[in-house]
């Protein structure tokens, strides 16, 4: 069962990718700030980081130079390409739950991870 990490300053953000994701078969921890994103990476290991880097609070950026080789889809209004990092795929702020659920299936798919 693939892991995720989401991260995401906003509980009901948090709270659909959750629901949206564990019906689709995943296993997900959710962290709402970058802090706590941080500190679930350094104990354990995550098939793909969904993240808003752009949280007004402890934002997501270091989340996104600690990921390392983990795909990282960005969900969020920034526009693509902002913080320098590449991202395995871009979601507009907010995204229906199908397009979150298809754009985590495709990553997973790319990096060997499906299963």
């Amino acid at each position: 069962m693939p892991r995720i990490l989401v991260v995401d300053d906003e509980p009901d953000s948090l709270l659909a990718a959750r629901a949206a994701l564990t019906g689709a078969g995943h296993d997900c921890v959710l962290a709402p700030d970058g802090p706590r994103a941080l500190a679930f990476l350094s104990a354990g290991r995550f098939d793909v980081i969904v993240v808003d880097p752009a949280m007004p609070l402890h934002d997501g950026w270091p989340v996104l130079a600690a990921a390392g080789a983990t795909p990282v889809v960005a969900v969020t209004s920034a526009p693509p390409g902002l913080g320098g990092r590449p991202v395995a795929a871009h979601l507009p702020k907010p995204c229906a739950a199908d397009d979150l659920v298809a754009t985590v299936a495709a990553v997973l798919a790319d990096a060997g991870a499906a299963g």
